[in-house]
């Protein structure tokens, strides 16, 4: 990878992104103020738009929402979406329903699972290893009450 001089204002992760994109072939895209059903590229950008599935390089969402995203890297902004698979995820004032990362940083940001490797920041998470443990529990005391009801007015109604 080529050394270049970053301005102090620049993200040098973008030119990062670009140069990966350009590398793996993936073209460039971005959507603004539309719906898309299914969005493929090295390098999306996504701004106050929606798409049932994304599938990136790199992906940058602002005031956006995406079912399913398959990514490198996913930067989401006031944004929601629904399941993601990535490597390196950044939450920021969004939401999610299902994520699967290796790191996740997170600033204001709420999701119902998240199953990942490392987490940093404010990240409000539904279902909590604690959590999952009492629903489980809850749900298995549950059953085993539900039977041992119906066993009981099996043998009363049988004895009659």
């Amino acid at each position: 990878m080529s050394e270049k001089p970053q301005d102090s204002e620049e993200n040098p992760l973008d030119d990062l992104a670009t140069e990966l994109s350009e590398q793996l072939s993936g073209k460039s895209i971005e959507i603004s103020d539309s719906a898309q059903t299914h969005v493929e590229g090295g390098q999306i950008s996504m701004k106050q738009s929606a798409a049932r599935s994304v599938q990136a390089s790199a992906l940058h969402m602002e005031e956006s929402a995406a079912a399913l995203v398959r990514s490198g890297s996913i930067d989401a902004v006031d944004s929601a979406v629904g399941v993601a698979f990535a490597r390196e995820m950044r939450l920021e004032k969004s939401n999610s329903s299902f994520v699967v990362a290796q790191t996740v940083d997170a600033s204001d940001a709420r999701a119902f699972v998240v199953l990942a490797a490392q987490v940093k920041g404010n990240l409000n998470v539904a279902l909590t290893p604690l959590t999952a443990f009492a629903v489980g529990a809850g749900f298995g005391l549950t059953l085993w009450l539900l039977r041992a009801v119906a066993g009981r007015f099996a043998r009363t109604k049988a004895s009659k």
